[in-house]
């Protein structure tokens, strides 16, 4: 297993992961630090403290996201049923006319 060292608020760890997935442990790296710039009032917390806010506004934000894609989802369908009854008709339509 390769071992990859990612640096989170200038800490450096040594990670183990699967083969391919260096790239998605630098992404995650980068995104890590990302949020403690967006956030600098977790600078001052102790790491366990910081680490788990961190963890929850991610967290959040996912939970916040999967809603988003839901509703999206929803509006989509709609739309779908409505295409479906529009294209009924059409097809009606055009059978009447032959």
């Amino acid at each position: 297993m390769p071992v990859v060292k990612i640096k989170i608020d200038n800490k450096e760890f040594n990670l183990e992961c699967g083969d391919g997935e260096e790239g998605l442990l630098r992404k995650a790296e980068k995104q890590l630090n990302l949020k403690l710039q967006e956030h600098n009032e977790l600078l001052t917390l102790p790491d366990a403290q910081k680490y788990l806010m961190m963890a929850l506004i991610i967290v959040g934000e996912n939970i916040d996201n999967n809603e988003k894609e839901k509703k999206i989802d929803l509006i989509f369908n709609e739309i779908d049923e409505e295409l479906s009854k529009l294209e009924n008709k059409l097809i009606e339509g055009s059978n009447k006319n032959a």
